[in-house]
């Protein structure tokens, strides 16, 4: 595996390429215009990616890599879930779920494999441990997976819109967790 933080161009290429797979999916970014972005040529993405494939294999592990940890922090429950959130708001601009549907685009069985792997790991099995904890500690009632679900589906569903509310990601963060909580009131 390379280590992609010793590589400028490599660096350079994720980040870019990040911004562009948000923007347009797998499907509307060309190599031709991520090698523009980033002031490389096809050679130099080629030389660290294989293909438009694995590079977007990589992006995608790599925005995942850490929220495990962030998820497992400690913490009273309620502070634990803005943080998450808020650290959701900031990493995607649009709702994962849009760039897990370009899965489907992905024919190499062995990325499919690592990107969703990457998902349970670093998000769902977190998040699911920590709702089962907080319903084993009395805080919150239900079965695990489905309030884990539903918290990310909460807070996936303000991703992509959070600039439409005006609030700093924090507060917007505070706001969807005391609904999700409390309920609406």
């Amino acid at each position: 595996m390379i280590d992609y933080s010793e590589h400028p161009n490599a660096e350079k290429i994720l980040q870019d390429g990040w911004v562009l797979f948000q923007q347009k999916g797998y499907l509307g970014v060309s190599v031709d215009e991520i090698c523009q972005s980033c002031g490389v040529t096809k050679p130099t993405l080629y030389y660290y990616f294989k293909n438009k494939e694995n590079l977007f294999v990589e992006v995608l592990l790599r925005r995942l890599k850490g929220f495990r940890e962030v998820i497992e922090q400690g913490g009273l429950l309620d502070e634990k879930l803005e943080h998450i959130a808020a650290v959701m708001f900031d990493s995607f601009k649009k709702d994962y779920s849009y760039l897990v549907r370009d899965l489907e685009h992905i024919k190499d069985p062995e990325n499919v494999r690592r990107v969703r792997g990457a998902f349970s790991a670093e998000l769902f099995v977190p998040m699911t441990a920590l709702m089962q904890a907080a319903v084993d500690d009395g805080q919150l009632k239900g079965e695990a997976r489905f309030l884990a679900h539903l918290f990310m589906g909460i807070v996936e569903s303000y991703i992509a819109r959070a600039v439409d509310y005006d609030l700093e990601n924090e507060v917007l963060a505070k706001k969807l967790v005391a609904f999700f909580l409390k309920g609406a009131e």
